[in-house]
């Protein structure tokens, strides 16, 4: 029984829990769906393909999805399987200036391009709104430094592999997201019902640890007007050690203690309990190294060849993470923690007898018999 569009509003968007990732309207092979700020709108006709709702990450079983990427070789670790796990700090001062912190990802992406292991990256941007997300398309080492450095907001991702398919012919394109992307990103490659074309050419997928991601109007409202702190002037943002630090240049910083902010993170990020972006082939994060380098994990066979090609380059200084500080515990403490917030969150749900997310154990919206749609999608 197929699951069309209107199970995805009952079960994801009218609850609250879509993450406006775009997979869904990225993939709907008809162009029946268009994205907004507050998610997918159904533009014309639903053909009632069942595409949109398989792509969704927030349906899915994360225990069977874990075995479709890993296979047999599942293990049983705080952060999920992993090859190796690394220190790194790019060479590069082009690379450095813009990283956010140790730039493991521009410069894996750039090596990638020069070998011609892939066409192209689907990043995120900033579009003409100060700081405010937008899907990039890069195919130079210029346009991924361009792009570096971390939004801690949420965007349509996926827009932008549809318009690496579609507008450029890219065919080799490595995906750059959240873990709840990453996991959009799995389901567009190993679902059912998909749109093959973009999840054939995705060809690794790099994760970013993930705390949560904060509505836009938080830097409008609160860093933009209750600060008084105009989000032109703002070079980077950052969270560390407790606090979430604003720099501007020559200007002085300015500082929010971290409890005070997380008052502002996107709802459903509260109920995610991936920090380290466990289903991709790479994942990246601050949490684990020293300030201004990175901690790589390197997932799967893919990821471990893709940081081999940018090790041959000479891009990265490379160290094992059990050799630095804090190391791999730290890493899989905030894991931990992020597990015990997401527990507490869903038990206020089952409180208050609200509905919970299907991949949380919430029930399926009843299924309804799809009427028979005179356009073949088998050949997408």
């Amino acid at each position: 029984m197929v699951q069309v569009f209107g199970h995805l509003m009952k079960e994801v968007a009218s609850p609250g829990f879509c993450l406006a990732c775009g997979a869904c309207a990225a993939s709907c092979p008809f162009g029946c769906l268009k994205m907004s700020d507050e998610g997918p709108k159904l533009m014309e006709k639903c053909r009632l393909c069942g595409i949109c709702y398989d792509e969704c990450p927030q349906v899915v079983d994360p225990k069977e999805l874990r075995r479709q990427v890993f296979g047999t070789g599942v293990q049983d670790k705080p952060i999920g399987n992993f090859e190796q796990a690394l220190s790194v700090e790019a060479r590069h001062a082009d690379i450095k200036a813009r990283a956010q912190d140790g730039g493991a990802v521009t410069s894996i992406l750039a090596s990638l391009l020069d070998e011609g292991s892939i066409d192209g990256a689907v990043v995120m941007g900033i579009g003409e709104s100060p700081w405010k997300p937008v899907p990039r398309v890069a195919t130079t080492r210029k346009e991924l430094i361009e792009c570096a450095g971390t939004k801690y907001s949420r965007g349509p991702l996926f827009l932008g592999l549809r318009d690496a398919v579609d507008m450029y012919h890219l065919s080799h394109v490595a995906l750059v997201g959240t873990p709840c992307q990453i996991t959009a990103a799995r389901r567009m490659q190993l679902s059912r019902h998909t749109n093959r074309r973009l999840g054939e050419a995705i060809k690794i997928c790099v994760g970013l640890f993930c705390g949560g991601a904060f509505d836009y109007n938080f830097f409008v409202n609160v860093i933009g007007k209750h600060l008084r702190t105009p989000l032109e002037e703002v070079e980077k943002f950052d969270i560390k050690r407790g606090r979430f630090t604003i720099y501007r240049g020559q200007k002085p910083r300015r500082e929010l203690a971290l409890d005070e902010v997380k008052l502002y993170v996107y709802p459903p990020c509260k109920l995610c309990s991936d920090f380290s972006a466990e289903l991709a082939d790479i994942s990246v994060g601050a949490v684990g190294s020293p300030l201004g380098r990175s901690t790589v994990l390197l997932r799967t066979k893919v990821g471990v060849e893709a940081f081999e090609t940018a090790k041959k380059l000479g891009e990265l200084d490379i160290l094992e993470l059990e050799r630095v500080k804090p190391g791999i515990r730290t890493v899989e403490k905030v894991e931990g923690m992020k597990r015990i917030r997401a527990a507490k969150e869903l038990e206020i749900l089952g409180r208050q007898g609200r509905p919970l997310p299907v991949r949380l154990g919430g029930p399926p919206v009843p299924k309804e018999e799809p009427r028979e749609s005179k356009t073949r999608i088998d050949r997408l």
